[in-house]
């Protein structure tokens, strides 16, 4: 009886399960997706302090509308549709960082980080307003704002500044990449240029400085400091340097000269002009490669090392010594007290000009070349000129001269002898005397044998 009782008991509760399972169920909410995840950009304006946030798209996998908001600080935009944004006025070398929030209309989320670092600030100050019309005339900057932009400057390898009026050239070290800088004629009165290491070219000539620094500018290959009122100069860094002026105009920069030069980390320079600086001497026994040289106003001079010069003007001097020069096509020394010149090894030489000095006596009867000299001024009792048959111009008017021989100087054409003691000057053909031949009444031409 018992046994019976029980398996309908399971019987009932199989069947009442199998009711359960077949009864439909009341319907259930689908599911709600976020939207899918997406990534933000970030980059600088190009002129202002803003940053241009973008992002791409984040789709909804259920078709929802998707809007979006940034949020940056205390700045929150809300129910953006688009997928770019810009953070305003951010400013410069600033660390930021923020999330872009991409929202369904069910209100479910997805979020992207972004951060960025903004870049430096993009202007350089140009305080002096002459130096920045100069930019602008140029095309280097285009409003009188007093600054100019920091990336033009740095794209720009040569300046010319000649006569601008600057009295400041504050900015010129954002110039990195400036290689020839011309500013010569202005009212400087100090210059950096410490961080314009390219520079291979300075003209800083004829302005009011009192110092120059060159120490950071190994690359300079010219150099042009004249006429400012320097009293120094270190070219201990200059190894490249060949070409270096540095004289001194009297008229511009009176009572104001170097004090003293060294040259014996220069042996590249092929031209060195310090005229009018009184120097006392300089030794440029180091500079061997030297073409060019202008040394006016020294006490003493020796240039038997410098066998390359082609061109020497050291007026001033006591004595000179250019039986080494051979290559010398231009030589001046007068206004000194020279009382010899031996021009006989210099047979290259084409003007000679040795004025105003105390020369008792001069033969150029080896110099085949010479087409120029200049000797007025001076104490000759004797001038060879015999050989010389290229001279087209002769200047020995004041001396103590009592005859003149130019037999072999058919090309003169031009002759200044007057203020001398001549009674005879010998020439090949009365044929020859020019126009431009001057002398005193009491010296007459003849034909000589």
């Amino acid at each position: 009886m018992r046994k019976s009782f029980t398996l309908f008991f399971l019987f009932i509760v199989l069947v009442s399960a199998c009711r359960k399972a077949d009864d439909p169920q009341p319907d259930q909410p689908p599911v709600n997706r976020p939207p899918a995840t997406f990534s933000v950009s970030a980059k600088q304006a190009a002129v202002d302090a803003d940053v241009i946030l973008t992002w791409t798209k984040a789709k909804d996998p259920d078709g929802d509308p998707v809007t979006y908001a940034v949020v940056w600080k205390d700045t929150l935009a809300k129910n953006l549709t688009d997928t770019t944004y810009t953070l305003k006025n951010v400013g410069y070398t600033a660390a930021l960082s923020g999330t872009v929030v991409a929202t369904d209309s069910k209100k479910a989320t997805t979020t992207a980080v972004f951060s960025f670092t903004t870049g430096a600030y993009p202007y350089s100050a140009i305080p002096d307003a002459n130096f920045e019309k100069a930019l602008i005339g140029l095309g280097i900057d285009d409003v009188q704002d007093g600054k100019v932009l920091t990336a033009n400057a740095q794209k720009v390898t040569q300046l010319n500044l000649s006569s601008k009026g600057i009295k400041s050239l504050q900015g010129i070290e954002v110039f990195s990449n400036l290689t020839i800088l011309g500013l010569p004629a202005n009212s400087l009165t100090t210059l950096d240029i410490s961080k314009n290491t390219a520079l291979t070219v300075l003209d800083c000539s004829f302005n009011q400085l009192t110092a120059l620094d060159v120490s950071k500018n190994t690359l300079l290959v010219e150099l042009n400091c004249s006429s400012d009122h320097l009293t120094s100069l270190d070219l201990s860094n200059n190894s490249k340097l060949t070409k270096l002026s540095c004289g001194t105009d009297a008229i511009v920069s009176p009572g104001i000269n170097l004090t003293s030069l060294d040259l014996s980390k220069n042996p590249a320079l092929t031209y060195l002009s310090f005229g009018g600086s009184r120097v006392g001497s300089v030794d440029v026994s180091k500079n061997t490669a030297l073409t060019y040289l202008d040394c006016s106003s020294l006490s003493s001079l020796n240039v038997s090392n410098n066998t390359a010069l082609t061109y020497l003007y050291c007026s001033g001097l006591s004595s000179l010594d250019v039986s080494n020069n051979t290559a010398l096509t231009y030589l001046s020394c007068g206004y000194g007290s020279l009382a010899t010149l031996d021009v006989s090894k210099n047979v290259a030489l084409e003007r000679l000009e040795c004025s105003r000095t105390n020369l008792a006596a001069l033969d150029v009867s080896k110099n085949p070349k010479l087409t120029r000299l200049y000797c007025a001024g001076n104490k000759l009792a004797t001038l060879n000129v015999t050989n010389a048959t290229a001279l087209t111009f002769l200047s020995c008017y004041e001396n103590q001269l009592t005859a003149l021989d130019l037999r072999s100087n058919s090309k003169l054409a031009e002759m200044f002898c007057g203020k001398n003691n001549i009674r005879t000057i010998c020439v090949s053909s009365l044929s020859v005397v020019t126009k431009d031949w001057s002398k005193d009444a009491s010296a007459n031409y003849q034909v000589c044998q």
